[in-house]
């Protein structure tokens, strides 16, 4: 075996980047937005048969957007994409240049409605192909001012959070658990006589408790976990774009604000958040916010994304759901929660048949996705579980558990 196909071959997940014309690595890694944990190996001037020479990028833990994938094929139009799951290619494919670019450059003329501070409407560029691809220009589909291309490589490198790309959900998951335990948001009781009582008067060798994440560290993580969750989401095509995020109160408002935040920042989606009151409003202007916070951006037919923190028994949830038929027509289309403690229903004397999440699915045909769900959280933190805990674990859900614990 060649040191080049060891390279390409030696990871477990993640993203090769082949084919990468020589010179071009680098420019390429800068443009997109790499976390500090993603491992990283750039090979410059590596041996091809088709090019002569190439460069090979190998990301692992990290997936790409196919808006990164378009602007890689601005730098290297040759280049291939290599997905890689337990070792092994699962896709590949060659990037294609595409003929518009949305929402990523800037527009150099000041008097186009793009920069208009109070205007909504998203950069849209032609681009304008050359047999030498660095003599491409981008022409405003608003107000036809042309980008050249230096212009435009030199901006998208100077701003990768722009076109920030997607971790894998592993990395997700680590970070946000390092969190929670950082931050005292998951707590593990110290031993079998010092357990947790839920309101259903069950006793739980273990408590989330996300409100414990109110400083600056804490909400950033948050922000990046949700962001990050909700756009590896919608590119695997298992959650349907939407035009809000719905937080219910109390805990989940925080969340809403946070993931909308997270979603342009690194992502540049463009979404507006709702959140419920827990009394109506009874002063000022109750005819536009009286129950949904927000309702006044709202539209017929308008998808909704609602996000919470955990769910047990899944109340909360209905709640919301009931309070959003307020709104009118809509479509909520999907919920991401921080955990799912993966409990049946019920309280801790009977115990009914479905957990809250499989109740929310088969009832109200609600998709539900977890970051954290009690089953990777114990898988991870198991080893540092004293052999009580462990087996209070492992006691505790298979009395109350949707899924037994080993």
């Amino acid at each position: 075996m060649s040191q080049d196909q060891l390279l390409v071959k030696k990871i477990e997940n993640g993203i090769v980047i082949d084919h990468i014309p020589a010179g071009k690595g680098f420019p390429v890694l800068k443009l997109l937005n790499i976390i500090s944990t993603t491992k990283i190996v750039v090979a410059s001037n590596m041996y091809s048969t088709k090019y002569g020479k190439k460069d090979i990028i190998k990301l692992e833990g990290k997936y790409l957007t196919s808006k990164e994938i378009d602007l890689i094929s601005l730098i290297a139009p040759t280049a291939t994409i290599n997905r890689i799951e337990n070792w092994e290619v699962k896709e590949k494919h060659q990037v294609k240049t595409p003929d518009v670019i949305d929402g990523v450059l800037k527009c150099r003329n000041p008097a186009c409605i793009t920069n208009d501070k109070y205007s909504e409407t998203k950069t849209k560029f032609d681009l304008i192909r050359s047999q030498d691809i660095e003599r491409n220009t981008f022409k405003c589909s608003y107000c036809g001012a042309l980008l050249y291309y230096n212009e435009a490589i030199e901006f998208l490198m100077a701003s990768p959070a722009m076109v920030s790309g997607l971790v894998s959900r592993e990395i997700i998951e680590k970070t946000f658990l390092d969190t929670l335990i950082k931050k005292g948001a998951l707590r593990i009781a110290p031993n079998a006589n010092e357990l947790f009582v839920f309101k259903s008067g069950r006793k739980s060798p273990n408590f989330i408790n996300t409100g414990a994440l109110t400083d600056g560290e804490s909400l950033s993580k948050i922000k990046w976990a949700f962001a990050s969750f909700v756009a590896l989401l919608l590119e695997e095509g298992k959650l349907e774009d939407f035009d809000f995020v719905f937080g219910p109160a109390y805990k989940g408002i925080n969340l809403a604000v946070l993931t909308c935040e997270g979603l342009n920042e690194l992502f540049g989606m463009e979404k507006r958040y709702l959140f419920d009151r827990k009394e109506e409003k009874t002063y000022a202007d109750k005819t536009m916010e009286q129950i949904i916070v927000g309702a006044g951006y709202f539209k017929p037919g308008s998808k909704i994304l609602m996000v919470d923190d955990v769910i047990t028994t899944g109340g909360t949830k209905l709640e919301a759901l009931e309070k959003l038929k307020s709104l009118g027509e809509h479509k909520v289309v999907g919920l991401v929660l921080a955990v799912d403690r993966q409990e049946k229903m019920g309280d801790a004397v009977s115990v009914e048949g479905k957990s809250a999440v499989e109740n929310l699915r088969d009832e109200f045909n609600l998709n539900v996705h977890s970051i954290l769900n009690i089953q990777s959280i114990f898988n991870l933190v198991r080893g540092s579980l004293s052999g009580e805990i462990k087996q209070a674990w492992i006691d505790y859900y298979k009395r109350y558990g949707a899924v037994q614990l080993q």
